[in-house]
């Protein structure tokens, strides 16, 4: 593989070699140091590290942008999701739907947003387990006033709001029955119809879906339809865990604040399985949080 033809954000920069290098600064470590004024120290780093961030306004903003910005924050060594962060660059490029299997915690709606491309439209996303049956409807596709009790006023739907920009549906999985025909009509004929409305609005935005369930067992067992999932599936991404992707873990772990210090102390129980992840880079994220604040794991 030619390092050289591949986007920026797919590969995990490696720190230099230099023995007289200082260790690269987490994102929360730059942020601090701007917080108390240290701007001329952050740019040092900045520079020395070749880090893909810029200070503006005493403020730190990433250099990268779209599909390279979310790819970068997705840190892997591994070659399958290697090989899956170029895939997402393609993909990004189409109007193709997307799913995205994986599970708590490995980092989905990261690859998602990702897919966002060079679209110039809002990116949003929602939580189909968060709502309630009777408001998915509405945050999807809009209502008009009087549609319902509490409807009063028109509301635009998340799909339209995301007009030329990325609509990312979490666990799809939980998406009721009784909307998934109505979220496939809209897939296929790229409209939507506000509840309560018998006018149809057309959508342009690309749409992403995440699940942390068996999708193709959930249509087996009839709680999802089969003509949505082979609609969906065409482009079926699968983020491996942790435990599949132990090369990860330290890299990750050294891209939190002061998960340097962490990894020196307790690297060898996160390799061996000691501290167990069962959540992923979310586990690691509050071992290395509770340390930093408590001394203890």
């Amino acid at each position: 593989m030619d390092d050289n033809k591949i986007p920026l954000g797919v590969l995990t920069p490696k720190p230099k070699a230099k023995l007289d290098l200082p260790p690269a600064p987490s994102e929360e470590r730059l942020r601090l140091l701007l917080a108390n004024d240290c701007i001329d120290a952050a740019q040092e780093l900045i520079e020395v590290h070749e880090l893909p961030f810029k200070i503006v306004d005493g403020q730190l903003v990433d250099s990268l942008e779209g599909t390279d910005l979310w790819l970068r924050k997705f840190i892997t060594e591994d070659a399958d999701c290697i090989e899956m962060k170029l895939d997402i660059v393609k993909l990004s490029k189409t109007e193709d739907e997307v799913l995205i299997v994986g599970a708590t915690g490995t980092g989905k709606e990261l690859l998602a947003r990702a897919l966002i491309g060079n679209r110039a439209g809002k990116s949003v996303a929602i939580n189909c387990a968060g709502l309630p049956d009777n408001l998915i409807e509405s945050e999807l596709f809009g209502h008009v006033r009087g549609a319902f009790t509490g409807a009063e006023s028109d509301k635009q739907g998340l799909m339209a709001y995301a007009k030329d920009g990325l609509c990312f549906l979490d666990e799809i999985g939980e998406l009721p029955l009784s909307v998934q025909g109505k979220l496939l009509r809209a897939i296929q004929d790229r409209k939507i119809r506000r509840v309560g409305s018998n006018k149809e609005e057309e959508i342009s935005c690309k749409i992403v879906f995440a699940t942390n369930k068996d999708i193709r067992q959930m249509t087996v067992n009839g709680f999802f339809r089969q003509d949505l999932y082979a609609r969906i599936s065409t482009f079926e991404l699968h983020v491996k865990s942790l435990d599949k992707r132990k090369c990860d873990i330290e890299p990750i772990t050294l891209s939190l604040h002061k998960g340097k210090e962490f990894f020196e102390v307790h690297g060898d129980k996160l390799m061996n399985g000691q501290l167990t992840l069962q959540h992923n880079v979310r586990s690691l994220q509050q071992y290395v949080k509770r340390w930093n604040v408590l001394g203890r794991i």
